[in-house]
């Protein structure tokens, strides 16, 4: 599953983003942005959300290579320093510009969307060719962040797909 991470411009429906490409649940994406913010970003949210909207980056930190690259030339990919892997060269990820909830998904499904200010963190989940929102994390989401409330927002999706949220 592939997941946008970025924030909402001022009125608060059009974003900019970058895609991840390796595991977007919350499960993963949510306990790798806390990582970052903790270790390479000091717990600076506004850095850490500008540095991740202006470099181009798809695997996030403390993850492992995946096996094709692995397999193949590792010359062919950036390391971006206390950031993750990049995209391999040559096929950077685009910085991605859009309206929700009123645009139609395209290969991500899940988006993790800072409000302009950072006062929140909105979770969306792409399902049935629209974008639903499933959680509004206050401004202390990495201090508070626990197993319970990442299961709770997975458990969301999952009612998406039994049809049990409009």
């Amino acid at each position: 599953m592939k997941a946008l991470v970025g924030k909402f411009a001022p009125d608060g429906r059009s974003y900019m983003a970058r895609p991840v490409d390796l595991e977007g649940q919350p499960s993963w994406t949510l306990g790798q942005l806390r990582l970052m913010w903790q270790r390479k970003f000091l717990r600076d949210t506004f850095r850490m959300v500008e540095e991740l909207l202006h470099r181009d980056w798809s695997f996030l930190a403390n993850s492992q290579w995946p096996s094709e690259v692995a397999a193949g030339s590792m010359a062919d990919w950036a390391f971006l320093s206390g950031m993750g892997r990049a995209w391999p060269i040559g096929q950077a990820g685009m910085t991605h510009f859009g309206d929700l909830p009123a645009e139609r998904p395209t290969e991500a499904a899940w988006a993790y969307l800072w409000e302009y200010g950072l006062e929140a963190l909105h979770v969306y989940a792409s399902h049935g060719g629209r974008w639903n929102h499933l959680a509004t994390l206050g401004t202390d989401v990495w201090i508070g962040l626990d197993e319970q409330l990442v299961l709770d927002i997975e458990s969301r999706y999952g009612w998406l797909e039994k049809g049990t949220v409009a």
